[in-house]
C-alpha cells in the first residue's frame, strides 16, 4: 500500500477488516497524536485493556512476541503500539525480527508503531525522504500495512485550521491573526495548539485580537538563535551562555525548549548543507535545488554559505548529533530541559573546530 495521508489512513484502518500494521511519524506531532488516538478507539473501543505499550527504543522482543500471539475474546483487535522504533539503539538482529514477526501476524492482532521524539526524515526536493537506517522499515510498512506522515503544514494551512479549532470552542479570530499565531509559532502545530487554548481562554468566547496576540504570544526568535549558532561554532561559550539566558527569560519549560532546539537543529543542518555545497563547488541555486528549499527560502542557503566557511564538517555533523540527543532526552527524561540544553551546548563548545578534529 503507498504512503497515506492521515485522513486515508484513519479511514483504511476503520475498515471491516483493517491491515495489520501501520506507521505514523512526521512533524505535525497534533495530528500524528489525534491520528493514533482515533485508530486505537475504532480498534478497541476505547478500552485500555484491549492495547500494549512497548518502547521500541529498548523493545522487549520476546514478550512482544508473545503478546502478539494474544487473540482477544471480548474485543474486535489485541492492538500492540510500538513507539519510537529507533534502529540507533536496537541492535540489527531485533530489528529484523521485529518486522518478520509484524508480516506474519494472527488475525485481530495489530501492531501500530507510532514515532514521537525521533526525527526519522529529512525534505529533499521538496518530499520526505527516510534516513538511511530507517529506509528499510519505511519500505517494509509501505509493503506490509500503511506507512502515513504527517507532513509539517503551512501557514496557511494552519491558519485554516486555527480558525476552525477557535470556532469549535465558541471563539473567533480573523486569517491574517491565525496566520500570524502560525508564523510566530514556526508552523509547529504542537505550540500552536498550546497558544491557541491560551488565547481562548483570555477571549473567553469571544475574538481573538491582535492585542491578544501582541500581548500573550512571543515571535520564536530565529534570529538570536542563529547568533547562538554562531557563537557555539566559534567556540565563545560566554556569548553563547548569555544568548541562552536572553532567550529563555521569559520562559524555561519544555516547549520554549523544545523549540528552541528545532530552531537549533535546523540552522545547523543549513550550515552542513551548505559546508557540503561548497565542498563540491556547487553555486547557491544548486545546493538549493537539491536540498527542496523552497523559492522564498533560498536566502537561508546563502546566508548558511557566507557563515559557514570557517566551520568544519565534524564540528557540524558532531553539533547535529548533540542536538538530536538533546530533543530526544527533553522528550523522555525528567531532568530540567534547560539544564539538558545547557549540556548540550557544552558538549557543542568541545566538538572539533578543524577538519583533523581537534578543539
Amino acid at each position: 500500500m503507498p504512503r497515506l495521508s492521515a485522513q486515508d489512513t484513519l479511514r483504511e484502518m476503520s475498515r471491516e477488516t483493517p491491515p495489520s500494521c501501520c506507521y505514523i511519524c512526521g512533524e505535525d506531532g497534533v495530528t500524528a497524536n489525534n491520528l493514533q488516538k482515533r485508530i486505537i478507539k475504532k480498534l478497541t473501543d476505547g478500552d485500555a485493556l484491549s492495547y500494549t505499550v512497548f518502547d521500541g527504543q529498548a523493545l522487549d522482543l520476546d514478550r512482544m512476541a508473545e503478546t502478539c500471539m494474544f487473540c482477544p475474546m471480548f474485543q474486535p483487535y489485541n492492538v500492540i503500539i510500538v513507539r519510537d522504533f529507533d534502529p540507533d539503539t536496537l541492535p540489527a538482529a531485533t530489528v529484523d525480527a521485529a518486522l518478520e514477526l509484524w508480516k506474519n501476524l494472527p488475525e485481530r492482532v495489530v501492531v501500530l508503531v507510532v514515532i514521537s521524539a525521533l526525527q526519522v526524515y529529512e525534505i529533499k526536493r521538496g518530499e520526505p525522504a527516510f534516513l538511511p537506517k530507517h529506509k528499510k522499515i519505511a519500505a517494509f510498512f509501505e509493503k506490509n500495512g500503511i506507512l502515513c506522515i504527517c507532513e509539517k503544514k503551512n501557514a496557511l494551512q494552519l491558519g485554516k485550521q486555527i480558525q476552525e479549532r477557535a470556532k469549535r470552542h465558541g471563539c473567533t479570530i480573523g486569517r491574517n491573526e491565525a496566520e500570524l499565531l502560525a508564523n510566530r509559532c514556526l508552523c509547529d502545530s504542537t505550540l500552536v495548539h498550546t497558544e491557541l487554548d491560551k488565547l481562548m481562554a483570555c477571549a473567553d468566547s469571544g475574538e481573538i485580537t491582535l492585542e491578544m496576540l501582541d500581548a500573550l504570544t512571543v515571535a520564536q526568535p530565529d534570529a538570536d538563535v542563529f547568533r547562538l549558532a554562531k557563537a557555539v561554532t566559534a567556540g565563545n561559550g560566554n556569548e553563547a551562555f548569555s544568548l541562552l539566558q536572553m532567550l529563555t527569560a521569559r520562559s524555561e519549560d519544555s516547549k520554549t525548549i523544545l523549540g528552541l532546539l528545532a530552531i537549533l537543529t535546523s540552522n545547523f543542518t543549513d550550515l552542513y548543507r551548505a559546508k557540503l555545497g561548497l565542498g563540491a563547488a556547487k553555486q547557491q541555486d544548486t545546493i538549493a535545488e537539491e536540498f527542496g528549499y523552497p523559492k522564498n527560502k533560498e536566502f537561508l542557503v546563502r546566508n548558511a554559505m557566507r557563515d559557514c566557511r570557517n566551520m568544519s564538517l565534524p564540528q557540524l555533523r558532531a553539533c547535529i548529533r548533540i542536538l538530536r540527543e538533546t530533543d530526544r532526552a527533553c522528550k523522555s527524561s525528567r531532568t530540567a530541559p534547560k539544564l539538558l540544553l545547557e549540556q548540550a551546548i557544552v558538549q557543542m563548545l568541545r566538538a572539533p573546530r578543524t577538519e583533523g578534529g581537534s578543539g
